[in-house]
């Protein structure tokens, strides 16, 4: 299946609803091929809606990242265009985002406090911590070009039992 599919959309939030539905499909290629969910088994793998937790959290996570590019990299004011590479396999998707805004340091990013609370959570500066939490892998290279590669496996247990 290690096709890959290519998208280059503008650098602003009005285009991530285009790149969002196609990392959306590429991650349903790899997860319709796991077993469902024996809770639900009647789950659609072509159904518009996002229903496996491994698509959830491809999607989070890639949401994350191409809000930080349109508000941070190009600043909300556009310009600049985000290039999507989006490869699925059997068991994974990697994801890796090319864009030429602002780059960033991102050991400057503050840690999430060791106990959050209403009082301790940040109001800002959660995205890269949230696509960290969803990922198996993350990176980031300043550029130009900024890269982000974004790697989610499936479990081990879904892939083993998936395949026959």
């Amino acid at each position: 299946m290690a096709a890959t599919i290519r998208i280059s959309v503008p650098g602003t939030l009005r285009y991530r609803p285009i790149a969002v539905r196609a990392v959306a499909e590429a991650a349903r290629l790899v997860s319709a091929s796991s077993p469902r969910d024996p809770k639900n088994p009647t789950v659609d793998p072509l159904a518009h809606d996002i229903r496996h937790p491994f698509d959830t959290a491809v999607v989070s996570a890639f949401m994350e990242i191409f809000n930080n590019i349109a508000i941070h990299a190009y600043q909300r004011k556009g310009g600049g265009t985000i290039e999507i590479e989006i490869t699925p396999s059997k068991d994974a998707i990697v994801i890796e985002v090319k864009d030429d805004g602002r780059p960033f340091d991102i050991d400057d990013v503050a840690p999430l406090p060791t106990e959050l609370d209403e009082e301790t959570l940040p109001e800002g500066g959660m995205g890269i911590h949230i696509a960290k939490t969803m990922l198996d892998e993350m990176t980031y290279a300043p550029g130009p070009p900024n890269l982000w590669r974004l790697c989610k496996r499936l479990p081990a247990t879904l892939v083993a039992v998936g395949r026959s």
